[in-house]
């Protein structure tokens, strides 16, 4: 838990005129002034908007987080206060941040007792919340506490901008992931949709980067679209031989910037925007180009099918052959397409895993055992709009890798 603190009148008083409106709490928030005294968490005094921090939560351990109820002036009598959670909280909280974290578990959450502030104090003793270890079903999920002061008795208000608190829940999935050594050939068949907007998206590990031309998505539309690795021909002093990413579209074509590469042997993410009007690389959440073009490059944003890590050869034609992707290793996974423009900031703060209904996503697929089926040979479509990715390439099964994990040991 960061900047947990307790605060003296004189530097509460300090802090709240710097951080809270005058206009919401009279100057200084003094008892006479005609809208009073206000309770709120020392936690979010400097923060814009509804403050946050991230809690690790396990299916082996909870966690316990800490907050500091506050007055903005002492009072002649007690007060009481609590804890409540609050989904109001979360939805603003997503609307100002655009991410799409769902409710944690009501169930898995210990408000702990109500919260007295004695007369002439400015600060409760600081408040425990205690959070269960986290269900298997829910271990990967975004998702979030929100929770905020509420009034029991006493002459005070509860202020509205920095009485709330969001606790982001960070909790580790497991998985057998699916390892193939040359082109994976994932295909999404018959996906035929049109976005005239679009995010494509994934997570991937590859042994090294010493051929060009290897595609890490593509979609043929009477021309292709599609990801691959290719520049520098050979190391330039900063990137290693065919490791920046270029978007390839109709007749145009984008670099990532020097130095937003693709390492060898660790986990990265890789994802292109079009928003309409220009093409977006990010390179592990981090923007790494972008480029004004036509929609004919995107083919206007038809997808007549899809593919993930590669589907082989280049000679005219995309084949499934392996031509260019001969003995590397690749692991492939958190593969999504959308038919919104993601944010950056959507982007970096969902790699690891993403609400299988959060709005505008059109297809999501985890390369994983847990999404397998033995019987069809096929990879769940995640969102339940019936797309199951599938492949002809034999592969082996990568067990035990953690969300968290930044490499995987290939075997």
């Amino acid at each position: 838990m960061k900047n947990i603190f307790k605060i003296g009148a004189i530097a509460l008083a300090a802090l709240f005129t710097a951080g809270c409106d005058d206009a919401e709490y009279g100057e200084g928030g003094k008892a006479g002034d005609v809208l009073g005294v206000h309770a709120f968490l020392a936690e979010s005094i400097n923060a814009s908007g509804i403050a946050s921090d991230a809690v690790k939560l396990t299916v082996n351990e909870g966690a316990k987080v800490v907050l500091t109820p506050s007055l903005t002036d002492k009072l002649d009598a007690d007060c009481e206060l609590r804890f409540v959670i609050d989904q109001a909280v979360l939805d603003a909280y997503n609307a100002s941040e655009g991410t799409g974290y769902k409710m944690f578990d009501e169930s898995l959450v210990d408000l702990g007792d109500d919260i007295r502030i004695g007369a002439g104090k400015y600060a409760a003793d600081a408040a425990v919340i205690t959070m269960d270890k986290i269900p298997v079903e829910l271990s990967g999920l975004p998702l979030a506490l929100p929770v905020r002061l509420e009034k029991i008795s006493g002459d005070v208000e509860i202020a509205s901008n920095t009485a709330s608190y969001v606790f982001v829940i960070t909790s580790p999935m497991v998985n057998d992931i699916a390892q193939f050594t040359g082109a994976a050939g994932l295909w999404v068949n018959d996906f035929e949709q049109t976005f005239p907007e679009f995010t494509i998206e994934m997570r991937l590990q590859v042994a090294n980067t010493s051929n060009r031309n290897r595609d890490i998505f593509c979609t043929l539309n009477d021309g292709e679209m599609m990801f691959r690795f290719e520049d520098p021909q050979s190391f330039d002093g900063t990137n290693p031989a065919h490791a920046l990413v270029q978007f390839q579209g109709v007749g145009d074509y984008l670099n990532p910037d020097s130095g937003k590469y693709i390492h060898s042997n660790e986990w990265q993410h890789y994802a292109v925007t079009y928003d309409g009007t220009k093409v977006t690389i990010y390179v592990n959440g981090i923007k790494a180009g972008e480029k004004s073009v036509t929609s004919k490059v995107v083919k206007d944003g038809y997808f007549k099918y899809l593919t993930y890590g590669g589907i082989g050869g280049y000679n005219g034609t995309w084949s499934p052959g392996d031509t260019w992707w001969t003995g590397c290793k690749i692991m492939v996974t958190e593969c999504r397409i959308w038919s919104v423009s993601r944010t950056a900031d959507q982007i970096s703060k969902n790699i690891q895993s993403v609400m299988p209904d959060t709005k505008g996503l059109e297809g999501y697929w985890r390369v994983s055992r847990s999404t397998y089926d033995e019987e069809t040979k096929e990879f769940a479509d995640l969102t339940g709009k019936g797309h199951p990715m599938t492949t002809s390439k034999s592969f082996v099964w990568n067990e035990n890798i953690s969300t968290e994990d930044l490499a995987t040991a290939w075997k």
